[in-house]
């Protein structure tokens, strides 16, 4: 009796040291196969699971590839199966060091877009992407023409990325999501932090700041009708997070859209700051106005003429902010990229001259670009006409 109970003893010992065993094997199974998937949260509050890490992402805009400059600063595209044509057309400054840099960038197939409603469900689906990433922009556009419920019932996954509308909560938001997509993290985490150096201190001083002088940025003169600006969105919304009055703000119903130059003149805002690139290519033949010529071709004398030349807008020559040398130029393209720090720091810098005496917008672009970025920097990216 006594050695049939060490029986049953040591069976039931053996069969918990089993249950064990297999219940580690299955977690242990279970824990791999979590490893090899992600989840993402987008700009849009959208959850996404993957089951395993992309390999292949479409990005509706080549602009995207912004972050990837610093994420994997050795082969940026590496991943990037299509893309948009946007870059090319929009920042050709950008593209062309991009192309010297990384020759097979230029040979990316390319998508439609949202806005002219020529991206269809079956070609995306034509570049077996693991992932599609949209701008938050976009997946608005998208909502309302439908596309956004084809993506749906597609099974095609996809995440929202923002850096164009909210960039102060979904800047750092969008680079951790990249981060993840593409498997540079600790990346994604060393330039987040940077960010936060570079901005937190700038926001925190202009929140507390009680003289708040009146602004207006004037988008993309010559390339957009006079005056297309934004109101709480875009650099709308970092005019007014370093301490300044938007006038925007009172006269627009929404986040963006245009002001007449008689609502700009009647205002006389304190300070105007205007948004330029290479834009060479796009201005309007029979515009008088010139572009606001900035970016990585720009050197520091076209720039600033090209700023005083914005006068010729008739009526401007009665805006008090010329006399008083408080005109300024921003890169547009700060407006949809994790480099808006600069426009931030600029910003503040115009408005508040004093209390950000010790702030240098170019010298922390420069060596943004040493630390980050995978060629130097070049070219004028900020100018004043004084």
């Amino acid at each position: 009796m006594r050695s049939l109970t060490k029986l049953v003893a040591l069976c039931a010992t053996t069969a918990i040291s089993l249950a064990a065993c297999s219940g580690a094997s299955q977690s242990s199974k279970s824990s791999t196969k979590d490893s090899t998937g992600i989840v993402l949260n987008d700009a849009a509050g959208r959850k996404i699971e993957l089951d395993k890490k992309p390999e292949r992402v479409v990005l509706g805009e080549s602009r995207q590839a912004y972050s990837l400059l610093f994420l994997n600063k050795k082969d940026p595209t590496q991943k990037v199966v299509a893309w948009g044509t946007d870059m090319k057309r929009a920042a050709p400054d950008v593209w062309n060091k991009l192309v010297e840099k990384f020759p097979k960038a230029n040979d990316i197939p390319t998508i439609g877009s949202v806005y002219t409603n020529d991206l269809s469900i079956e070609g995306l689906i034509a570049h077996k992407p693991d992932i599609f990433l949209i701008t938050l922009d976009a997946y608005e556009a998208a909502k309302k023409s439908g596309l956004a419920d084809k993506l749906d019932s597609s099974g095609i996954k996809y995440a929202v990325t923002d850096f164009r509308y909210k960039p102060l909560e979904n800047t750092t938001r969008t680079v951790t999501l990249l981060g993840k997509v593409f498997g540079y993290e600790k990346q994604a985490e060393k330039f987040n932090k940077y960010y936060a150096e570079q901005v937190e201190p700038v926001l925190k001083k202009g929140e507390s700041l009680k003289n708040k002088p009146t602004s207006f940025l004037w988008r993309a003169p010559s390339i957009s009708p006079c005056c297309n600006t934004y109101s709480t969105a875009n650099f709308g919304a970092m005019l007014t997070a370093v301490g300044t009055k938007n006038i925007s703000d009172d006269l627009l119903a929404g986040q963006e859209g245009a002001l007449t130059p008689e609502q700009i003149i009647t205002s006389q805002p304190n300070m105007i700051v205007a948004t330029g690139g290479e834009w060479g290519g796009m201005k309007p033949k029979d515009d008088k106005v010139r572009f606001l010529h900035l970016g990585y071709n720009a050197d520091p004398e076209s720039a600033r003429n090209s700023l005083l030349a914005l006068r010729s807008q008739p009526g401007f020559d009665h805006l008090k902010a010329y006399d008083d040398g408080r005109v300024h130029g921003v890169y547009h393209q700060f407006y949809d990229a994790p480099y808006n720090f600069v426009a931030i720091q600029a910003f503040a810098k115009w408005a508040h001259p004093q209390e950000f005496a010790d702030l240098d917008p170019q010298a922390n672009w420069k060596s943004f670009h040493d630390r980050f970025m995978p060629w130097p920097v070049s070219g004028t990216f900020i100018t004043s006409i004084k």
